[in-house]
């Protein structure tokens, strides 16, 4: 039998699951786990010994996330996880946790991954108007990116040249709308294509 304490506990025990596991920015541990045509992303956190575990994270795939990572991170050869779907919540309710614990949560997390609608959840995206705060315009122009949205894009980058931002927050120039539309237009010739960098992780 393994107990989980901590933070680095509950990273161990996914990664012995199968799982691989990184750290963001902040040093949360991170586990990533493919599914076929998509990949789980867990957020592994437990603040403090008194406190419970909490899991969260995302369901995404391949295309969003490398359309995401061309247009904010062109140099990065790893591709940023873009969320497509968020998932609820998952506790344990525990300060120390066990195996069944663990592996209940994972089964939990992994049946909630299988049965999110992608393509439904693509669909949300495309929605400009939905999705225009945060995060959510850089992923809207993925998912365009990602389904070959190309004269969709092609718009938007003319309203750009024209010196008509259409609306976007501050951190979405021009680059942005030209790399969504070179990636929206290879995608269109070749539903299945992909550039070779950057790359999932899993």
């Amino acid at each position: 039998m393994t107990y989980v304490a901590n933070q680095n506990d509950l990273a161990k025990a996914f990664a012995a699951r199968g799982w691989r596991v990184t750290r963001d920015e902040t040093s949360m541990p991170c586990g990533e786990l493919r599914l076929g045509d998509r990949v789980l992303l867990a957020i592994l956190s437990k603040r403090s010994p008194s406190f419970p575990f909490h899991l969260g994270g995302w369901v995404t795939t391949d295309a969003i996330s490398t359309a995401y990572t061309l247009m904010g991170y062109p140099r990065k050869r790893i591709a940023e996880s873009c969320p497509l779907a968020r998932s609820p919540q998952i506790d344990i309710a525990k300060e120390v946790a066990d195996d069944a614990d663990i592996d209940a949560a994972i089964t939990q997390w992994i049946a909630w991954g299988q049965q999110v609608d992608c393509d439904a959840a693509m669909d949300a995206l495309l929605d400009k108007e939905a999705n225009g705060l945060g995060d959510m315009p850089a992923r809207h122009l993925a998912a365009l990116a990602a389904t070959g949205a190309v004269d969709v894009l092609q718009g938007y980058a003319d309203a750009f040249a024209s010196g008509d931002r259409l609306g976007f927050v501050p951190y979405i120039t021009a680059d942005y709308v030209t790399a969504a539309l070179d990636f929206a237009r290879q995608r269109r010739a070749n539903p299945d294509w992909l550039p070779r960098t950057p790359r999932m992780r899993v």
